[in-house]
């Protein structure tokens, strides 16, 4: 495998040198992420009161939101694997398309059940944006100028949470269904995608279309960094069983500690979003001084330190700025982990590499209300927070005797000269 920091060749129609319009395409794209799930968040009591004779309404109202992520994780490995043989522009052109039909049917639905149905249609959409955009980035862009665009990939995310969470409490007070014609945005992004995007030139080594034989599968494994990583995607699944803790539990926790009502709750998860948001885009700056792992370091020592001044005080001011610490390391996670594989990863798998991290995001925010739960349940949301914390300051710890003796499963056996 070629030195991590030796990057593929660039495509010979894409040059940096137009990127901007292709950047604002790819970055356009990915705020729909973020759409996805926030818009229809404050909508979803009138979903549940919409459908009074529908056995455990609630619980499926719920789902609403929910089960994207769950569609998302079990899509992104298969979607990694086509992007990687087909090419990332079709899959990107064809996953617009259906984020911007499959959950707008909701708006003439009937039927809770058919509501979900949609979902999982926004599900499989959201997992194709995330893994070809990101993947076309990493095959566009290389170095210093692949650092910022993964940056600023990053901060449009919570950035776009952000503006989705204030839209959706207006449509709440109008028309919930409203919610669901949002997601023909996308068609408007589709003609920039056409006219902006080109198929990377990757040199493929192998027949699109062809089924690898056992023995190229086995090859195909002994080339990737299979340790580091299953390292990564472990690392990226724990931090995002935190982040969600932010979104699923704050707002609870607020009224309960705080008595705030839902304008101020909604400042504070704002505020923690934006700031990560504005962090996150200076991504660039932050590699060009410190290696991946001592970013991981100064993820957990926010996301620890964080999380323990949320849970040791009542103050709602105090409370806000434990989760703007915790929200802004943790929001690090995403960019410094597709950096770091996409510097690892040959060209030809980089699509389903980059798909594991997708799938174990979208997976640790799925599964982020069940595991903490027993815990919420045995302690109080106050305690699990510091229980968060201190998992947080255990990992900086781990990471941190990874920097100082410069070993570990993560960076293996790295070639002389490689910085990643």
């Amino acid at each position: 495998m070629r030195p991590a920091n030796m990057e593929g060749p660039m495509s010979s129609s894409v040059s940096e040198s137009d990127s901007p319009l292709k950047v604002a395409t790819l970055l356009f794209a990915t705020t729909l992420v973020a759409l996805s799930g926030a818009i229809v968040n404050p909508v979803l009591p009138a979903i549940e009161s919409a459908f009074p004779s529908v056995p455990n309404a609630g619980t499926l109202a719920q789902l609403v939101s929910t089960l994207t992520g769950l569609i998302i994780a079990i899509f992104a490995p298969i979607i990694g694997v086509i992007v990687d043989r087909y090419g990332r522009k079709a899959v990107l052109v064809g996953s617009l398309a259906l984020y911007g039909v499959g959950p707008s049917l909701a708006y003439v639905a009937d039927s809770l059940y058919v509501i979900l149905g949609t979902r999982v249609l926004l599900g499989i959409a959201v997992a194709g944006i995330m893994v070809s955009s990101t993947t076309l980035i990493a095959d566009y862009y290389s170095g210093k100028r692949r650092e910022k665009v993964l940056g600023w990939q990053g901060a449009i995310m919570p950035f776009g949470a952000a503006v989705a969470v204030i839209a959706g409490g207006v449509i709440a007070d109008l028309n919930w269904r409203t919610a669901f014609l949002t997601y023909l945005v996308a068609l408007l992004v589709l003609p920039a995608v056409v006219r902006y995007i080109d198929e990377p030139d990757r040199g493929d080594k192998q027949q699109a279309g062809s089924i690898p034989t056992w023995t190229e599968l086995r090859e195909i494994l002994s080339t990737l960094p299979l340790a580091f990583l299953a390292a990564l995607y472990l690392i990226m699944f724990a931090g995002m069983i935190g982040y969600n803790q932010i979104n699923v539990e704050i707002p609870f926790y607020l009224r309960t500690v705080t008595s705030v009502g839902g304008l101020m709750t909604g400042v504070a998860l704002a505020a923690m979003m934006i700031i990560s948001g504005l962090v996150t885009m200076n991504f660039d700056r932050i590699r060009e001084r410190f290696d991946p792992v001592v970013i991981l370091v100064g993820v957990f020592v926010a996301t620890g330190v964080g999380f323990t001044v949320t849970s040791l005080t009542t103050n709602y001011w105090a409370i806000v700025v434990g989760i703007v610490i915790a929200g802004t390391g943790l929001g690090l996670l995403l960019p410094t982990t597709n950096y770091w594989v996409s510097a690892r990863v040959d060209e030809q798998y980089r699509g389903r590499a980059l798909s594991g991290v997708t799938t174990t995001q979208f997976l640790g925010m799925f599964i982020s209300p069940i595991a903490v739960a027993p815990l919420i349940e045995m302690f109080g949301t106050g305690r699990t927070f510091l229980v968060l914390g201190a998992v947080g300051l255990v990992l900086a710890g781990v990471f941190g005797a990874v920097a100082v003796r410069n070993q570990s499963s993560l960076t293996e056996a790295r070639p002389a000269g490689s910085d990643d």
